[in-house]
């Protein structure tokens, strides 16, 4: 008797061994790359997430390759080249199509039934084919800091797209908001343009975020389905020449050497080194609600226009490569991270907008990651933001064209000498258009 029972547990261990091994070797590895911007505790963070994934999945175990963000695009050039991608990675938007182009991201178009796909306009496309989905929905915005306002007696920025100031409007705005070190504005005689306190704007030149413009009026830098340039248009010289007369003509806006070395957007509100700013969504989550509790008080609005109200979107994809083993796992997992529910801190902490359409569906859905402490007030943020973002955003061209990273790079080159006021816009334009031009044409889709 004694023997069959010690015979009873040997099988029993036997069994149990057998099983967890066979469960082990079920499991299905995959890598995912992704970037952490200063500090390598953020990809504890993101080791975080990735523990509740491979927690809740018992077939698939996911390992992190964290990367700093300085570092990660040769990176990630260096594993295509020597093709050693990993299965799936978070990956810079201007990247996105050029690896669409080389054939290196897999189609994700069947990653999602109908009715939880992400937001059209947040699909990365190359040859009809989606090879990627925003992680977030940014759009771009004008912030500004309430107390100034209300001490120049000044009405706020509109809060919808419909109200929208035109671009004179804005830069009579400027104007007022603008103080010397003698409290005199540009309208008044004696300013003192070289010793500004207050500028009244900012609108951000980023070589991707000023093109917003050029498409406000007519312009751009390519039309939206990528087949014909359009920065050569007059429309496109006429706003990029209105951005560099901020500072040079009307004396509203910091030098490009000054902008670069001024601290983060809350603190250059809080401070009131500037009055208003353009940036985008984000900022409510990555710097502005840092700067609350020392008594910024700021609100958010629509951009100016010079024709039609429009904004940007943007926002980086995960993507999966067509080199992975184990594409369904990869496709799995990006769909699980790109939830909502698994990102629903950085959501209602203002750093991204959901993906999806069921969260802009009603205004219930709405208020439950909006409707908080930490975003502007709700009925604000509902028309300057959501309702901006849902009827008036424009893709940036990295959703669709090939290599804009590249082309981008060229346009930005030189453009340090129209924010300085060497050129002007159309000389510039028209000294680097014909590089613009074939760059273009090797890369416009087919």
């Amino acid at each position: 008797m004694v023997h069959c029972r010690r015979w009873f547990l040997v099988c029993l261990v036997i069994a149990m061994i057998a099983v967890s091994a066979t469960a082990f070797a079920a499991k299905t590895e995959i890598t995912y790359m992704a970037w952490y911007n200063t500090t390598e505790s953020e990809a504890a963070d993101i080791q975080k997430t990735l523990d509740k994934f491979n927690a809740s999945h018992d077939g698939i175990h996911v390992t992190l390759i964290a990367v700093s963000r300085a570092d990660y695009e040769t990176k990630l050039n260096t594993m295509a080249a020597a093709k050693q991608l990993p299965d799936t990675c978070m990956m810079a938007e201007p990247m996105t199509i050029r690896y669409a182009a080389a054939g290196l991201l897999a189609d994700v178009g069947d990653m999602y039934k109908p009715d939880e796909r992400p937001l059209k306009s947040l699909a990365f496309t190359y040859k009809g084919k989606t090879v990627g989905y925003s992680c977030a929905n940014e759009v771009l915005l004008l912030y500004y800091n309430k107390k100034l306002f209300d001490a120049a007696k000044l009405p706020y920025p509109p809060a919808s797209a419909d109200k929208a100031w035109t671009w004179k409007q804005f830069v009579e705005v400027a104007k007022k908001l603008t103080k010397d070190k003698n409290g005199k504005t540009p309208n008044d005689p004696g300013f003192d343009a070289k010793n500004i306190v207050t500028y009244g704007a900012d609108f951000n030149r980023l070589s991707w975020m000023w093109p917003v413009l050029a498409v406000s009026n007519g312009g751009g830098v390519m039309s939206p389905d990528g087949q014909k340039l359009l920065l050569g248009t007059p429309q496109t010289v006429q706003a990029l020449q209105a951005i560099a007369d901020l500072y040079l003509k009307d004396k509203v806006a910091p030098s490009i050497g000054d902008k670069n070395n001024m601290p983060s957007l809350d603190v250059t509100l809080l401070t009131g080194k500037v009055a208003m700013a353009t940036s985008g969504q984000w900022e409510i989550g990555v710097s502005l609600k840092n700067s609350l509790k020392d008594g910024l008080q700021y609100g958010v609005g629509v951009l100016p226009r010079m024709k039609k109200a429009v904004t940007y979107n943007t926002g980086g994809p995960f993507v999966v490569f067509n080199s992975s083993k184990n594409l369904p796992a990869a496709k799995t997992f990006v769909r699980w991270i790109s939830d909502e529910d698994n990102g629903w801190d950085l959501i209602t902490g203002g750093i991204w907008m959901p993906v999806s359409a069921k969260w802009y569906a009603s205004d219930e859905a709405i208020r439950k990651w909006a409707d908080n402490p930490v975003h502007p007030p709700y009925a604000q943020y509902k028309t300057a933001v959501v309702d901006y973002a849902m009827n008036n955003a424009v893709q940036v061209p990295w959703y669709y064209f090939p290599s804009f990273d590249k082309l981008n790079d060229l346009i930005d080159s030189g453009m340090d000498q129209v924010w300085n006021g060497k050129l002007t816009a159309k000389q510039y334009i028209t000294r680097i258009l014909p590089r613009v031009k074939r760059l273009f044409e090797e890369n416009r889709p087919k």
